[in-house]
């Protein structure tokens, strides 16, 4: 279970602290676009979805490519994301279909 992320720096923007005791840094800083909790432009999640969708195939939901995609790139805002990533987390569901309307 995701207990919360905290920023970091510029390098990787985020560090995700896990219940376990493990963390992950994840989230490069793109300036021109951020992420969706930065701008809610759908298209712009949409084709990030495409473009890192081969990210998921290490089925480990504490890799930064999962953490990114649920956690910055899923709501609008991060901590409705946290919500959703730990409910996912519980039922074991990492589909995107939901994310690409």
């Amino acid at each position: 279970m995701l207990l919360y992320i905290k920023e970091i720096n510029k390098d990787k923007r985020f560090q995700a602290f896990f219940c376990d005791g493990t963390t992950t840094k994840f989230g490069q800083t793109n300036p021109k676009t951020g992420t969706y909790t930065d701008h809610q432009d759908k298209t712009l999640r949409k084709n990030y979805i495409k473009r890192h969708l081969k990210e998921l195939r290490t089925g480990d939901y504490k890799r930064p490519g999962y953490l990114s995609m649920f956690l910055l790139w899923n709501k609008e805002t991060i901590p409705d994301s946290i919500d959703d990533y730990n409910k996912r987390i519980k039922k074991n569901n990492w589909k995107v279909d939901n994310l690409m309307n």
